[in-house]
């Protein structure tokens, strides 16, 4: 099943979302950790202190002249503030829930995270698996896993001299459990969250970091020793790369002969969607493909100037939320429109060019006219004036915080376009870029002090409203947290 024909498949609109209501069988939810019973884990140390760089400035690729020494506790900054538990909530019939650093929809958190090092002071060569709630490392290979990841990655100069790299997978049964195959959008948006997190924490403290989407499927599951469908390769992020770090390299992609180790199962009764697996295989490349899929990164524009929010981001995740109510008090416009900027401000990426757009449904902003908008060349530009409160809130499944929010903001892409040029990866890019620009919506919001939400849309109705051919792949709502109404 080919990308564009998946994305159809996977639409909302108000029949459908009617006919998919039913009631969670919470006997079966997946468990939200991936547990090894076969392998002891590596505790990881106190994190390196905050660098306290201001997150407005991080989250753009913005960083100190000076970087910091890659050791073991820098990368537990990395690993613990880019995809850790930031804090536990019991319910009443003993439930617990781990909130983490990052926006994940449904708190099913779909995304695992893999580090594959050399020359980290601290911790030997090789590829483990991150556990967030415990805070550990467990070891799955034990060999330099650099030559193959960067021969799967076609060679990337970013990959191959980078002494870190890290590697999302996605497992799809613990989304679509809830969401069923519209899920599979959901490991892009929650990865790209992640990624968000780790492209400024990196920025912050001195690091260069890409993202890389093209890659060798199969070699990179045989590396994590994943089966490409029930837990599946995303993304890799390497860290720390530099000229002077050529790091290893190979003339071919070798397989590594990664030990399988056993895992507890996610629930009872796992289902897999075939229309799922058929399209993630679809979008699959070959070894001699990846290099050939990569693109040259485009020039990077100027950067915007510096704003009045100063916050430094290891403060900014940790106080990051998802707003549940929000109020209809306005946020100054100039904050509004900074954070909308910085969002779709360049991205280091093998994809070069940026595949996302953004408009918006501005309702709350001060000194800005209520109407829908377009981001472009660094300013809002006005494309309807008016009160589009009603709108944003069907437009976004019905849902109060559409409507609520001081500004709606929908990331766009030209899919058609997209896949023609870049063949059916293109999509998962798209995708992926999709969930790392939220995260930069998300981080600007709290970083100014107001809040922000991911939701979920009417896909042909924000279409129509905004008179595009784009196809939305996600949307955030801002706007001023309100407390919890109650009800009498």
């Amino acid at each position: 099943m080919d990308a564009l024909r998946f994305h159809e498949l996977t639409k909302h609109t108000p029949a459908s979302v009617r006919r998919s209501a039913r009631a969670l069988d919470w006997s079966n939810k997946p468990h939200p950790f991936k547990e090894y019973v076969d392998l002891e884990p590596i505790p990881l140390p106190p994190p390196s202190s905050d660098t306290a760089f201001p997150a407005t400035e991080a989250i753009i690729g913005r960083g100190p002249d000076v970087g910091r020494p890659l050791d073991l506790a820098e990368v537990a900054r990395l690993l613990l503030l880019g995809a850790g538990v930031l804090r536990e909530r019991v319910f009443a019939d003993g439930e617990r829930l781990y909130f983490r650093t990052y926006a994940c929809a449904g708190a099913l958190y779909p995304i695992e995270l893999y580090v594959t090092c050399s020359d980290i002071d601290g911790l030997a060569s090789g590829l483990y698996h991150f556990h967030p709630r415990e805070r550990a490392l467990r070891r799955v290979g034990t060999n330099d896993p650099r030559p193959y990841l960067s021969g799967a990655c076609g060679r990337r100069d970013a990959v191959a001299r980078a002494p870190l790299a890290f590697v999302l997978t996605g497992i799809p049964w613990r989304t679509t459990w809830k969401y069923e195959v519209r899920g599979y959008r959901h490991l892009y948006w929650d990865g790209g969250m992640i990624v968000a997190n780790l492209l400024g924490l990196a920025a912050s403290a001195g690091h260069a970091a890409e993202v890389v989407a093209g890659f060798a499927d199969d070699e990179v599951n045989a590396l994590l020793g994943v089966d490409g469908r029930i837990e599946m390769a995303l993304a890799v992020v390497p860290i720390g790369f530099s000229s002077e770090n050529k790091g290893p390299l190979v003339t071919e992609p070798r397989v590594p002969t990664t030990a399988q180790h056993a895992v507890a199962p996610l629930s009872p009764r796992a289902r897999e969607y075939p229309e799922l697996v058929a399209a993630h295989a679809a979008s699959a490349l070959a070894p001699e493909e990846a290099a050939s899929w990569q693109r040259p990164p485009d020039r990077r524009p100027n950067a915007p100037q510096a704003t009045l929010c100063h916050d430094g981001l290891e403060r900014v995740i940790r106080r990051r939320g998802s707003s549940r109510v929000f109020s209809h008090d306005p946020i100054p416009g100039q904050q509004l429109t900074d954070v909308l900027v910085r969002g779709l401000y360049h991205m280091p990426s093998d994809w070069g060019s940026s595949l996302i757009e953004m408009a918006a449904i501005v309702n709350a902003g001060e000194g800005i006219e209520s109407g829908a908008y377009r981001v472009d060349d660094g300013r809002l530009r006005l494309l309807a004036k008016g009160d589009f409160r009603d709108a944003a809130y069907r437009l976004c499944l019905e849902q109060p915080l559409g409507g609520d929010a001081a500004a709606t903001v929908f990331l766009l892409a030209n899919l058609r376009r997209i896949v023609s040029g870049y063949g059916s990866r293109g999509y998962r890019a798209a995708q992926l870029e999709a969930g790392i620009r939220a995260g930069r919506l998300y981080l600007g919001a709290y970083a100014c002090g107001f809040g922000a939400t991911g939701l979920t849309f009417y896909d042909d109705e924000v279409r129509k409203f905004f008179e595009t051919d784009l196809e939305p792949m996600l949307a955030v709502a801002l706007g001023r947290p309100a407390r919890r109404r109650r009800l009498l």
